[in-house]
């Protein structure tokens, strides 16, 4: 975080709990369609009373299904206010909702985002939204809130995958609203039907009974995964692109060029694969391919939202690439942190000691400050990382774990992401770091 902290005194301030809001209905829909299904066995089994149960299950379902899936990331309405950050504080101050601070500790990760806006999120999904009036503004914002220029992190909404196909989003919808109650009448039916006839052979429940509940719960899965958004990670490693099948990583290494597209941003990369990141459905019209003069919004330029995120994605994904090896760690011994011919626990036993010993390291001057450098960059070696956080692991200092968390977080890689944050706790199991450094090498 800057020394002196950072002011915005004259800005637009909001409050979103729109994240915090998906992940609750996702846990109201799963148990609203848990008890429809129970109503509808005991309206069978019992009285038929309990089929108002199981509708108003259903329709409590639909309802947070569609808050879950809202591929919308507008965030509502902000109003004039400031933001300052001093110490381990941020104070927030909005016309509308008034004052509310926050420490440091509990922001999770922090964007740049479409139009013009700066997004802090916190552990619990609540965001806090800023106007900024440039991206250098937006820059010195992160640093100061303690997310460093090697570790940050943006999030950007993708195009479902409904909308890249003809009438995709008119089918899913109507497939939803057929598939769910059918799903639920079809497993009640079965389960009442089995209880009422006494026990059953288990080969006869398995096939009559639980494969298909299996099959048609797995359509209605799917479906809400063909409507819902897909998202766009952009981390300090890499892209992570959440669609339909799961999520891929594509390291920087990967990705030999990046082009604007009419839909999206293209990856141009290895072995002549090309790879679309759609931010806008395929029925309607196509994007220019040159940037706008800018992408800021202002009062006096109202422009596309979906060619203000294509470009800022673009813009990202090129600034990431471009900052690969160019961390203030060069200056370090960063053979120190190799493992090389030493067995693994010695090794271990080294990172830890690292910081103590400061008679054996002192000539090379590693400082809790360069190693927490040495994390943050992307473009060092997974070894390398890993071994800075193991040391760091033995520091009591509240701003460098903040750091090494902000870094872990901001790693797209998922299998360095969790290397790291075992690494950061002292402890990691030699079979992770070899895969890394094998897949890396190679």
């Amino acid at each position: 975080m800057s020394e002196d902290g950072f002011r915005l005194l004259e800005t637009r301030v909001g409050f979103s709990a729109s994240e915090r809001w998906r992940r609750r209905a996702r846990v109201v829909m799963i148990g609203s369609l848990v008890g429809s299904l129970l109503c509808a066995v005991l309206g069978f089994a019992l009285t038929s009373a309990f089929s108002w149960g199981m509708l108003v299950g259903l329709v409590v379902a639909g309802g947070a299904a569609i808050v879950a899936g809202n591929p919308s990331r507008r965030r509502g309405d902000s109003s004039p206010g400031s933001l300052s950050i001093e110490g381990e504080t941020i104070v927030v101050r909005a016309e509308r909702e008034g004052e509310r601070s926050f420490q440091l500790s509990e922001v999770a990760e922090g964007w740049l985002e479409a139009p013009g806006r700066v997004v802090l999120r916190l552990q619990d999904g609540f965001d806090v939204t800023v106007d900024v009036p440039d991206d250098e503004t937006g820059h010195r914002m992160l640093e100061a809130a303690g997310v460093a220029a090697s570790a940050r992190v943006m999030r950007v909404a993708l195009a479902s995958a409904a909308s890249r196909v003809p009438w995709g989003e008119i089918l899913g919808v109507t497939g939803m609203l057929f598939t769910t109650p059918l799903t639920v009448l079809f497993v009640a039916v079965l389960l009442a039907s089995s209880f009422e006839g006494g026990p059953m052979n288990p080969i006869v429940l398995f096939a009559f009974v639980l494969l298909p509940s299996m099959g048609l719960f797995g359509l209605v899965a799917a479906l809400f995964r063909f409507m819902r958004s897909r998202e766009v990670v952009v981390g300090t490693d890499g892209v992570v692109f959440h669609g339909y099948f799961g999520p891929r990583f594509i390291p920087y290494t990967e990705i030999e060029n990046v082009r604007r597209h009419s839909h999206g941003v293209l990856l141009g990369l290895r072995r002549n694969e090309k790879f679309l990141l759609p931010v806008r459905a395929a029925v309607l019209s196509s994007m220019p391919l040159t940037p706008p003069p800018r992408v800021a919004r202002t009062a006096a330029a109202v422009l596309d939202e979906n060619l203000v995120r294509r470009e800022i994605l673009f813009r990202r994904i090129e600034e990431a690439r471009a900052a690969r090896g160019q961390s203030s760690v060069v200056r370090l011994d960063l053979e120190k942190l190799d493992q090389r011919d030493k067995p693994f626990s010695v090794w271990l036993d080294e990172m830890r000691r690292l910081l103590a010993e400061r008679g054996g390291y002192r000539e090379s001057r590693i400082v809790p400050e360069d190693l927490a450098v040495v994390v943050e960059d992307p473009g060092a070696a997974p070894e390398r990382r890993i071994g800075a956080a193991i040391a760091l692991s033995q520091s009591n200092d509240e701003g460098t774990k903040r750091r090494i968390r902000i870094a872990v977080e901001a790693c797209a890689d998922l299998e360095l992401r969790a290397a790291l944050e075992e690494a950061a706790h002292g402890e990691i199991i030699q079979a992770r770091v070899e895969k890394l450094r094998h897949r890396f090498r190679d």
